[in-house]
């Protein structure tokens, strides 16, 4: 499947950027500040911010959405348990 990059409008992606931070916040049963959550996804406040105003849009992020839009929901998983797994042992190597 052909993937069609920069087809992610600055007013959708903001709106699964806000969307992902109301489920994070269900998930932990708790309400999450944008700082918290930045320093969580380790960037400045000020770029998070910017993404969720939508004035600032991360094009590799974007290109991810649309290469996960060309996915089914099982290759999806897929693809975050092994960025997950990966993660966990880079984390273990520091």
């Amino acid at each position: 499947m052909k993937c069609s990059y920069g087809t992610l409008s600055a007013m959708e992606l903001k709106k699964i950027i806000r969307q992902m931070h109301r489920l994070i916040e269900a998930k932990e049963k708790r309400k999450i500040s944008q700082k918290e959550m930045a320093e969580k996804l380790g960037i400045p406040h000020t770029t998070y911010f910017a993404y969720v105003q939508g004035r600032n849009e991360p094009t590799g992020m974007k290109a991810m959405f649309e290469m996960l839009n060309n996915l089914d929901d099982d290759d999806i998983v897929k693809v975050v348990r092994m960025w997950k797994e990966d993660s966990s042992n880079n984390d273990t190597d520091a």
